[in-house]
């Protein structure tokens, strides 16, 4: 029983000297801090008494201003299909993806996608459709003359090789064949 003790004892002074002792792991230089100004903000307007009319005075920037439409992901145009589909709409510059009948940002839900629009609305009726943007035009051109060929097909003949000393009748130029007055023929195709 005493050993066991002892051996508990041990093992706890390692562990505590191995924490005390051992060093974190450096900060990567590209590692920034994290910032609260993507945290949701809360109205605590009601929560210190403010009235509704006080409230009411705050302006909101034009909600077709908020929103635009970065991508849409819609079925074909089938009555089984029509409750399917999403949207990448940014809000306020912050993306998020959105289903069909989902918030997208306070009462204001998407109630349906087309191949390149969006439409929302509040109480199933349509208040604001986005578009997206067109699609940047085809880059033409004309390309570049091509450069000259450094072969030059039949115009460039070979000179004749020399025979291959100790074989008689064989020349080193491979398949290549010599007419009778010295000029060489291209091989002959097969």
């Amino acid at each position: 029983m005493a050993f066991l003790v002892w051996g508990l004892l041990a093992c706890s002074g390692v562990y505590w000297a191995i924490q005390l002792l051992a060093r974190p792991l450096p900060t990567p230089a590209d590692a920034l801090p994290v910032s609260e100004q993507g945290a949701a903000h809360a109205d605590l307007t009601r929560l210190f008494g403010v009235t509704a009319a006080v409230a009411a005075t705050v302006q909101e920037p034009a909600a077709a201003g908020r929103f635009t439409l970065l991508g849409v992901v819609a079925p074909k145009v089938t009555a089984r299909h029509q409750q399917e589909g999403v949207a990448l709409i940014a809000v306020d510059g912050v993306a998020r993806t959105v289903r069909i009948g989902a918030l997208v940002d306070g009462d204001l839900r998407l109630l349906a996608v087309d191949s390149r629009s969006a439409s929302l609305g509040q109480g199933g009726v349509v208040t604001m459709s986005l578009q997206l943007a067109a699609p940047a035009p085809a880059s033409t051109g004309a390309l570049a003359p091509a450069a000259p060929s450094p072969v030059i097909l039949g115009g460039n003949l070979l000179p004749p090789t020399p025979a291959m000393p100790g074989i008689p009748g064989i020349s080193g130029g491979g398949p290549q064949q010599q007419q009778a007055d010295g000029a060489q023929m291209p091989p002959a195709r097969q």
